[in-house]
C-alpha cells in the first residue's frame, strides 16, 4: 500500500503552472465543476479530469485541502529515484491539506488518466510547489 500511496502522490496534481510550455502540452487538465462546498464561506470542490501524456511530469506540490483522485486508465511511471513502476487503474488517492506529492513521469507510450477531487480553500492559490 505504502507503494500505491507514494506513486499516486507522485501522479496527482491539478493545477501545473510552473512548467516550461513543452512539459504543459504533455498535461491536459480538464476542470468539469466547481461549487461552493455547503456550509463554508471560502471552501469549494474542483472536480477535474486529468490527462498526463508519455514524458508528462507532475512536479511536487501541496493544495490547501483535501485531494480524493481515482486513477481511471493506469499506465507506467518513473519515480523520482529513476525507478519504473507500474500504476494501476482504479488506484484511489487520498492527500490531506498540505501533503506533498507529485514527482513522477509517466513512462510507456499510453497516457495516464485521473479523475481529482479537491475540497480547498478558494482564497488561496489552488497550488503551491514543494521541495
Amino acid at each position: 500500500m505504502g507503494r500505491i500511496v507514494t506513486v499516486g502522490a507522485a501522479l496527482v496534481a491539478a493545477v501545473i503552472l510552473a512548467l516550461p510550455a513543452g512539459a504543459q502540452d504533455l498535461i491536459e487538465r480538464t476542470e468539469l465543476s466547481r461549487k461552493p462546498l455547503s456550509g463554508s464561506d471560502v471552501m469549494e470542490v474542483v472536480l477535474a479530469k486529468l490527462v498526463i501524456h508519455p514524458g508528462g511530469y507532475i512536479p511536487k506540490h501541496t493544495h490547501p485541502g483535501d485531494e480524493n483522485s481515482v486513477v481511471a486508465v493506469g499506465g507506467q511511471v518513473i519515480l523520482p529515484n529513476g525507478k519504473e513502476v507500474p500504476f494501476a487503474a482504479d488506484t484511489p488517492l487520498n492527500f490531506a491539506e498540505g501533503v506533498v506529492h507529485g514527482g513522477l513521469t509517466v513512462a510507456g507510450d499510453m497516457p495516464i488518466t485521473i479523475y481529482t477531487t479537491h475540497i480547498v480553500d478558494k482564497t488561496k492559490p489552488f497550488q503551491t510547489l514543494a521541495e
